[in-house]
Formats: structure tokens, C-alpha cells, sequence
């Protein structure tokens, strides 16, 4: 039965110990998507966030939306569609690009004046429409849905060119590099394409089935990969040319474009928006959203666990946050040791006896991911060097049973 939580809490020494006993009560955590604020404007499609910017394209031209209020996104800038809105945004230093949508096009603007963006230079030399784009050095590349990547020189901002282009052999969508090589989302599977030289694309290899868009995890060698169906393949491209399959993301009504943040992912669906959490190796559903979307999704992008969300009507700003919710009543007696509670430096959790920790999520107060420990010791000791002081909760995983534990860094 669930009835209203509280935290049952001994101190003594600086020692928190928590028992969680038949008949007691204990906190748990429910993950959940609420909306914190909303832009109406009719015909919103791609949008990519940047220092408290969020740039969206529309039928009326490029906005480019303050959302430092996330209660209240604002449009502070703006940049005319060249022949059509793009679909496809990339950000990078003080520039951005665009790919066009119904008319084909890349184009570059300077955004190092975020209230004054300047269109610089324009490549008309394009077939298709382009829904992702990404940066190496001087080139970008640029697959678009008439199953070709293209190469572009974008060392002159003035004056884009291409200087190659290769058929990927089916509709193309998706797109990261990483070193030599481009990842390429096809309906025909994951192209890998040595772009070591831009000006002479070779496709190498090929991995899976039906990919579209695609969320890079630099620092572990990982893709997240939309499928034509539902949910999303996790890839370990550890070893360039050869990606392996890691694990799915299955959940919520997740169908389209995604994008990986900090330990999450947010894909969309066709009127719904889902979360997922990222493990080291599984994906966990968390939560969905659906309430206020009024019309087809048509792209998500993130800051950290407050996300963006485009649609044809509107535009929201979301946030993904855990709330205590009520009760957990369990048979199984446990208890676990945390200390010292407030601490600065470090917190030690001891399992009794009968306990095995598989796992501990560490979470902050508004619900982000601080650390993922896997560590099966008698004594697990939690570093909290660089954290922020405030208050933070372990979810406890031991003995197919979660609890969490509320701590204090001070």
C-alpha cells in the first residue's frame, strides 16, 4: 500500500543506519517527465541546444530561443531559411550548419554572437534531404535521404564546397565521426566510410539492419542508433572498422530521433517523448511524456536532464527528475550502513552480512546521474572529490531489491 514517505534515519558517530524492515516504511524514487515550459509556434522541426540557446528551424525561418528561463523560451535571434527550413542543425566553436530539408543545401552561419547571427557561406550543390551532420577539421559531412554522403571543405566559411560524395545504397539519416572513420545510419545498416582522405570516401564495412539517427558517446566508444522500428542499438566502436552490438534500448513508444546526455537517453515517438538510463551494459525505460504534445514530434535535443522537444505546434521544455513517491513495504529484512553522514571527502556503504550490492546509482537532488559504482566489497568507498554540496540519494541494488539512501555532502 503506499502511503505518504519518510526517511527512517538512526545518527550516532556520524553513522547513518538504515533499516528497512516488514512493516516499515522506506522511500522510493519514481522517474518522471514534466514540462517546465512551452513556446507555441506553428511547423517547428530539428532543433540542437547551445548555451542556454536553443535553435530551431520552422517554416518562418531559423529562431534562435533564450530558454535561460526555462519557464519562459523566448526568441532572441533569428536567420532566414535559405530556399528551405533545414533539417538537419550541427554546432560547432562559433559556428553552425545546416542541412537543407525539402530543397537541398548546407549552409554555415556565425553564431559567436548568439543575439546576432550572420549567414556566411552557402553550398547549393546538394541532393536530398539532410537530417544530421558532422564535423572533422575542416570538412563536414552530410548524408542525405537520396542515399548519398557528401564530403563538404568548410575551411573557407565564406564559400563551402564538396569535394566528394558516395553512395551509401539506401535512405541515409544518421550520422557520427570518430578519428578516420563516419558512421552513416542507412536502411541497408551502419556504414562505416574511411574518411581519412575527405576527397575519396570508401565505405569499409557495414553492421546491423535499418539505423537512422545517431547519438555519439565519444568517451566510451559508443553509438546510439534510432531503428526504423522501436527503440534503439547501443555500438562499441572501440575498434573503428568493426562495430559490435552492445545492447537495446527498448520502451515507452520510442520510434524516432534520439539524443544521448550524461548517462541518458531521450528518443521520440510519434507523439510522446521517453528516457532511458545508460548503464555500462543495459539501458533502463525510466519514463515518458505525452500530456501537452499536441501534433507529430519531430525532434529532441538536451542540455542535461532538462531536454527540448520539437513539434509541429510547439516547443517544450521538459524536465526528466526523480520524486519520492511512497512506500516500498518488503518481507526481507536489511540493513545497510552509509557513513559518515553529512560528509565532505568520501561516504563508505557496508552491506550486512546476508547483503550483495550489485549496483549503486548515485543521483542529485534534481535527479541527474553522478556516478555509477559497481563494487561487490564487504566495504564500498564512494570518492565525493568535485562533487557539489547538497543533498544526493544511493539507489541500492542488492538481492533483486531497490532502496535508496539519502546523504549529504557538505
Amino acid at each position: 500500500m503506499l502511503e505518504n514517505y519518510y526517511h527512517c534515519m538512526h545518527m550516532k558517530v556520524n553513522i547513518l543506519i538504515l533499516e528497512i524492515l516488514l512493516g516499515l516504511n522506506s522511500v522510493i524514487f519514481c522517474q518522471e517527465i514534466t514540462q517546465l515550459g512551452i513556446w507555441n509556434n506553428n511547423a517547428n522541426f530539428t532543433v540542437s541546444y547551445y548555451q542556454d540557446r536553443l535553435i530551431t528551424s520552422t517554416t518562418s525561418g531559423i529562431i534562435f530561443l533564450d530558454v535561460s528561463n526555462p519557464a519562459n523560451p523566448v526568441p532572441s535571434a533569428s536567420l532566414p531559411n535559405p530556399s528551405s527550413f533545414p533539417m538537419a542543425i550541427e554546432i560547432n566553436g562559433n559556428y553552425a550548419y545546416f542541412g537543407g530539408g525539402m530543397v537541398g543545401y548546407f549552409m554555415i552561419a556565425d553564431i559567436s554572437n548568439l543575439n546576432f547571427p550572420v549567414q556566411t557561406g552557402i553550398e547549393n550543390n546538394i541532393n536530398g534531404t539532410a537530417y544530421q551532420i558532422a564535423i572533422k577539421d575542416d570538412c563536414a559531412f552530410m548524408p542525405t535521404n537520396q542515399d548519398i554522403l557528401y564530403a563538404i571543405d568548410i575551411s573557407d566559411k565564406s564559400s563551402p564546397v564538396v569535394i566528394d560524395n558516395i553512395n551509401m545504397g539506401g535512405f541515409s539519416s544518421g550520422i557520427a565521426v570518430k578519428g578516420n572513420y563516419a558512421y552513416v545510419g542507412t536502411e541497408n545498416g551502419l556504414k562505416v566510410v574511411n574518411i581519412a582522405d575527405p576527397s575519396n570516401l570508401t565505405v569499409v564495412n557495414t553492421f546491423g539492419g535499418n539505423y537512422r539517427r545517431i547519438s555519439a558517446d565519444p568517451d566510451n566508444d559508443r553509438l546510439f542508433i534510432a531503428k526504423s522500428g522501436t527503440g534503439f542499438d547501443v555500438i562499441d566502436i572501440s575498434d573503428p572498422m568493426n562495430p559490435v552490438g552492445l545492447f537495446q534500448g527498448i520502451g515507452g513508444s520510442s520510434t524516432g530521433n534520439l539524443v544521448y546526455n550524461d548517462g541518458f537517453v531521450f528518443q521520440i515517438g510519434s507523439a510522446s517523448v521517453s528516457a532511458f538510463e545508460i548503464g555500462n551494459n543495459s539501458s533502463t525505460y525510466l519514463a515518458s511524456f505525452s500530456s501537452t504534445i499536441a501534433g507529430q514530434v519531430n525532434d529532441v535535443s538536451a542540455r542535461d536532464s532538462v531536454f527540448y522537444l520539437s513539434t509541429v505546434n510547439d516547443v517544450h521544455v521538459l524536465k526528466l527528475s526523480f520524486n519520492p513517491t511512497g512506500i516500498d513495504e518488503t518481507s526481507l529484512k536489511s540493513q545497510f550502513t552509509v557513513y559518515p553522514n553529512p560528509s565532505s571527502d568520501f561516504i563508505i556503504v557496508k552491506p550486512a552480512h546476508e547483503m550483495i550490492i550489485t549496483n549503486i546509482d548515485v543521483f542529485n537532488s534534481s535527479g541527474r546521474l553522478v556516478r555509477k559504482v559497481e563494487d561487490r566489497s564487504e566495504l564500498i568507498n564512494i570518492s565525493l572529490a568535485g562533487w557539489e554540496a547538497g543533498i544526493y540519494y544511493l539507489s541500492l541494488k542488492s538481492n533483486n531489491v531497490n532502496k535508496t539512501v539519502k546523504f549529504v555532502k557538505k
